[in-house]
Parts: C-alpha cells; structure tokens; sequence
C-alpha cells in the first residue's frame, strides 16, 4: 500500500505545474514556484482571523486595538476566513451576503468594485490592513482575505472621511510564523475553471514568509465575455527581538479581462415585454468591442515595536497604484417595438496613485480605579488621480430577440468628455481611551482632519481647491453582565468633504456629516464560540447637497434619516453544527430637501428588509453538507418612482473529506447559489438604472494540504 506522503507529492507536483501553466498564460515569470520540494513537514493548518469557526473574537477593526467583539461598544460584524471557504465567495461583496445591514449585491450581476450599501448609506469606502483603498475599480479577491470586517455606523473617529453608513475594513493573510501548503483547484458554470495557492514556511527563529495566489478564468452571466484574473500576495514577517515585528507585503492584480457592468431599464428586467422578459445572459453590448482590463499593485507593512511592557509604537504604510481602461456599448432605452434596443459609447480610463501613513502609540495604564488603553495617532494620506473618459457617442442599435454581433458601427460625436487630474490629502490626529471599570467597558475617542482636494480640468485648464476641516468622535459604554449578557449605548460622528465647487458669492460648503446613536446588546458564550449582537439606531446625514431649481443655486439643506433595527449571531452550536444567521430593518428616507416632492421618498436600492441564516452539518464520516436562505426586501427606485419587489435566494453546499478514506489533507466540495435559478431584479436606481440579480452557479473544488 502506498505511504500518505506518496499520494501527497504528485498532487504537489501537479499543482506546481498547473500554476506555471496558467502564470504563463497571463504573461508572467512564475517559474520558481513549480519547483519541487522534498522536504517533509507535518500537517498544519495556517492561521486565520482569530476564533473558532465563524466567530473571530478578536479584531482590530473600530478600535485599532486588539479587543474582543463582546467588550466593543459598537456593532462591528466579521466574516471568518472559514465562513468564505465554506461559502466559496468569488468576490468581498459576495462575502457579505450573510451581514444584515449590508446590501452588498445591488448591483447583481454587474459588481465589478465591491460596492456596497451599509445602513441605508451607499458606497461605503474599503480599508485594507485598516488603509484607505482608493481608485475605480480596484477590487481585493478574497482568496487573499483571512476576513472581512463591517464597522456599522460613523467611524471618523479613527478612519478619517468616511460615509456614515460604514465601511469595510479587509485584513490580508501575511506571514506569522506558522508553516503549511493550500493548493487549491476550481471548477464550475460559466467555463470556471481556477487555481489556488497559499505557502508559509519559517526559515529561521526570527524569520518566515508566506505567499498567496490564485488563476481564475469565467464566462460572464451575459454571453459573449469572460473574466481573467491572476493575483500575488507575497509576505515576509521578521521578528529580531520579543519586542519587534517588521511585516512586509506586496501585492499584485492584473486582469486583462476584468468583466462587465451595465444598466438594464425596468422594461424587460422588472416587468415583462410583449415578448416577455429579456434573458440574463443577453448582452447588450459585443464581444468585438467590449474592453475591460485593470492593474493593481501594492507595497505595504507593519512595524509594531514594544517601547516598555506598557508602550506600544505600531507603523502602518503603504503604497499603491491601479488602473483601469473600459470601452463599452451603454444600453440606452427600449424602441415602440419592445424588442430594438439604442446604445451608446463609453471610453474611459483611470490611473490612481495612493500614498498612506498610520503612526500609532497606544499606551496601557492603570488609573482612578480602572485599566486604560490609550491610543493617539496621526495618518496622512494622499492620493492622485488621473482619468479621461467619453460618452455618448451613437453605436448602432440591437434587436434583443435576434441579436447580431461583430457589426458595431458608431457615428457622430461624444455627446461629452473629461479629462481631469484630482489630487486629495488628508491629515488627522486622534486620541481614543478604551476605559474598562470592572465589568464596565468605555470608548472615547476626538479626531480632528484637515483635507484637501485639489482638480484641475485638462479641457478648460481650469483648478479648483477646497480645503475643509472637521472634528469627529465617539463615546460607547457597555456592561458586561454576569449572564454573559452586554447592553451597550454609543454616539459617533462622521465627515465627508464637499467636493463641489460653490457658485461665485457663496462660501466654500461644510463638509457633509453623519450622526448616530445606537443602542444595542451583545451576547458570547463562556467557550467563545457563540457571539449574538442586536442592535438599534438612529443615524442622520446632515449638509448634504442639494440643488434648488428656484435659486439655480447648490445649498446644503438637505438630510437623510436613516433608522433600523438588526440582530445577527454566528458561531458552532455544537461540534457539528455551524451557523450564521441575521436580519435587518433600515428605513432610509430623505427629511430635508429643497426639492418638492422628495421629503419622505426611501433612498433608492436600499432594501427595507434583510434576512439570511445558513447552516453547516458535519456528519463526522467525511461527509458536511450547508443550507442557506437569503432574503432581500423590496427596494425603491429614486423618488418612489416604483418599487422593486423582494426575492428569496437558496444557496447549498456538500463537502466530503478524504481523510476519512485514508487521503489525509484533500477535500472536495460543490457549491450552488440560487439553486432555484430565481430570475429577479437586484436594484433599481430610475427606469433606466436597474441591475439584473446573479443566475444560478455552480462550482466544485478540490483542495489539498499539508
């Protein structure tokens, strides 16, 4: 009988050279990792996010400070690494299907950038190892993530500019001494086929490394186009003392075929044509013109030195830059007919540069009867954006029923054109003190940033520059109880600078605020593997722009109220059974606007109802199989203009590890989301702004370790 390490190395083998294949298909050297290794190590598992199973208890996000979820003041939801495999999430925004509170697929088919809506707010920025991430397009797989966190609410405080609804803040897998191998392959609807690779070893006491990649190529859902991706994450973590840790990362993106995104209108998407509705898969555009393709890459580390047992002085840096080319035919509007369908021409192209610095010194003390961590802190970020575009050059038209490729003919000119440079910096200061009395624990925090946005116009030659400032923070309390029960209240505040330039005669404009009180309560288990959080609260965007078609003038009069209620609770029920389960109810309404008729009127794409459970059973034979049920609420179009009705999707997943028939380390497992195939309309913006929801797919993957 064969020995388990002669089963493991021509996996190995194999792997290398599948990886080789495809880097070469992307035109890169990546000949040093398809050569062999005869060293034999033990199984190990490489470390993710903190926690067991979908719980992680720990994390830096909203505090900047190692503190465990249940002691936070705050509702801070966190996708584990474990979650995403079981999962198998192909995107961030798929990662945060499970999150009440986070409209992550609004845009369906069509995401490309990971927006997503968070308490009613949309576009909620993106963090990556608690930096900025900045420039269209630019969107983090999370084969690289060991988890996704969600700062609900305002979180200036530590973050800078921010939306009020929240943001995202990525952690990536690095290097921490551990060792192990993740070879991964994928297969799937829509031609998927992909390769996966994650390698830490140590070479010394002091000193290990790790890399993370993958391969993937899909159609997409429209037919005619496909997806390609090849993505780097290396790592290298160097710990020369108890007190010092230095870690170094890179990163590297390149897609020469990033995708596809389009409006559909409501016609034919959210309600039937004469000939009835147009199929996901039709693509409006053609496979002959479409372009997309985007570049990212990054240098990045952490440099965290222990002055004293009590003194901390932690660095984060990085710096990056990111491109993106797109030329696309833009649906334009059904004929009289139903069936003849007009478009037009986008060209555009975008280069982003990003500088940021995040110096922090957190302090540890016993005072007044408490124990304090004190964190002061100063980032400065700069970013540099250069972007040309045209639009509305006339394409001829499409007949959806009989649809003809290979014959675009466009005529006449751009109907507009930009061609600009946009520069933004940023400076903040903050001071926060996590206060903990006894089973009292207290977060108070001030920030104060001074921005810049500085746009100069190629095509006029004309520059503009808008300074802005602004104060932001937070106070939470919350109580542990002896029932492992933790009430808590918080207010927090949030600012965006105004970037639109004010007419002659007026003043600059006040950046746009945000404001919420949120009360909530969380609930953990002694064993850590169960943590509940519901929360409710009142959140309200104040200073926001509105125009005023009596005066020809902008004025910051406007207001968006956003109230909700949400619960959500994860973990391992018992040693077989895993759960993440959540709801959410946000009314996101418009209170104040010069606009007749819009005071009242929902935020359009927001849903007002959300809810998700998915179950993982493990039969302890080999055999695991998951069931998921997402529900997404009925939507408004802007200005009520009409609703969007709601939808439930099932999403399952079976697993089978081959340990249990002597193959340790290799495991295969298929996952269908919307198993029933529902056809339905994500989002709605106008009549003419709507997205179509993610037909069914399907894919299976092999993984070995060691």
């Amino acid at each position: 009988m064969d020995s388990g390490m002669d089963r493991k190395l021509p996996a190995r083998r194999l792997g290398a050279r599948l990886l080789l294949t495809t880097a070469i298909g992307f035109g890169l050297p990546f000949g040093a990792l398809a050569q062999d290794s005869t060293v034999t190590l033990d199984p190990v598992t490489l470390n993710a996010a903190g926690g067991v199973g979908y719980v992680v208890r720990n994390t830096t996000a909203g505090t900047k400070t190692s503190t465990p979820l249940e002691e936070t003041p705050a509702s801070i939801s966190v996708v584990s690494d474990e979650q995403m495999r079981d999962q198998a999430v192909n995107s961030v925004a798929e990662a945060l299907r499970y999150t009440p509170g986070v409209a992550s697929e609004y845009r369906g088919a069509s995401n490309m950038s990971d927006e997503t809506y968070i308490r009613g707010f949309g576009y909620a920025p993106r963090y990556l190892e608690g930096l900025a991430i900045s420039g269209q397009g630019q969107q983090v797989d999370p084969w690289l993530l060991s988890s996704v966190a969600v700062v609900k609410g305002p979180a200036s405080l530590l973050y800078g500019q921010s939306s009020p609804g929240g943001l995202i803040d990525m952690e990536l897998k690095k290097a921490d001494g551990s060792e192990g191998t993740h070879l991964g392959f994928d297969t799937g609807t829509n031609s998927r086929a992909g390769l996966r690779l994650d390698m830490a070893r140590r070479t010394g006491p002091d000193l290990s490394w790790r890399l993370v990649g993958m391969a993937e190529q899909a159609d997409t859902q429209e037919e005619g186009l496909e997806t390609r991706r090849l993505t780097l994450a290396p790592s290298v973590q160097w710990k020369p003392t108890d007190a010092t840790t230095l870690t170094a990362y890179a990163y590297y993106q390149r897609e020469p075929d990033a995708g596809y995104r389009n409006f559909r209108e409501a016609l034919g998407t959210l309600e039937p044509t004469d000939y009835g509705y147009i199929p996901r898969d039709f693509l409006v555009g053609d496979p002959d013109f479409e372009r997309s393709e985007r570049t990212s890459h990054a240098l990045g580390y952490t440099l965290e030195h222990k002055i004293s047992p009590d003194l901390t002085f932690r660095q984060k840096a990085r710096l990056s830059d990111g491109d993106w080319y797109q030329r696309t035919l833009v649906w334009g509007s059904l004929a009289e007919d139903q069936r003849t369908i007009s478009r037009t021409v986008t060209d555009s192209y975008s280069k982003t540069e990003q500088a940021l610095i995040d110096n922090q010194l957190e302090y540890r003390l016993n005072q007044g009867g408490g124990e304090h961590v004190i964190l002061g802190g100063l980032d400065i970020a700069y970013s540099k954006t250069d972007s040309q575009s045209t639009y509305g050059q006339e394409a001829n038209s499409i007949d959806w029923l009989n649809p003809v490729y290979g014959n675009v003919v466009v005529t006449g000119d751009p109907r507009g054109a930009t061609d600009g440079v946009s520069r933004v910096r940023q400076t903040g200061l903050y001071l926060q003190d996590q206060a903990t009395y006894g089973r009292l624990h207290i977060q108070a925090g001030l920030r104060y940033d001074w921005a810049t946005n500085d746009d100069l116009d190629n095509l006029t030659g004309t520059r503009s520059t808008i300074d802005s400032e602004a104060l932001s923070g937070r106070l939470g309390l919350l109580y542990e109880m002896e029932n492992g029960f933790a009430p808590y209240i918080s207010y927090s505040t949030s600012f965006e600078p105004v970037t639109t330039v004010p007419t002659s005669g007026q003043d600059a404009f006040d950046p746009t605020e945000g404001k919420q009180l949120e009360v909530g309560v969380k609930w953990a288990n002694e064993a850590g593997t169960l943590l509940v959080t519901a929360s409710a609260y009142d959140l309200r965007q104040t200073n926001v722009l509105k125009y005023d078609d009596a005066t020809g003038l902008s004025r910051q009069v406007g207001e968006i109220r956003s109230r909700g209620f949400e619960i959500e609770g994860q973990g391992q029920v018992t040693e077989q059974f895993s759960l993440v389960a959540g709801y959410a109810y946000n009314d996101s309404k418009i209170s104040k606007s010069p606009i007749e008729g819009e005071v009242g009127t929902h935020n359009d794409r927001v849903p007002l109802h959300q809810a998700s459970i998915w179950g993982k059973y493990d039969f302890e034979n080999g055999w695991d199989t998951a069931l998921g049920l997402r529900y997404i609420g009925k939507s408004w179009a802007r200005g009520n203009a009409f609703e969007v009705p709601g939808v439930t999707l099932v999403d399952a997943a079976v697993g089978y590890d081959f340990a249990a028939m002597g193959y340790e380390g290799v495991r295969a497992q298929l996952n269908v989301t919307n198993l029933t195939d529902e056809f339905y309309t994500a989002s709605c913006a106008s009549a003419y702004a709507c997205f179509i929801g993610n037909e069914r797919q399907a894919k299976l993957s092999v993984d070995y370790t060691w």
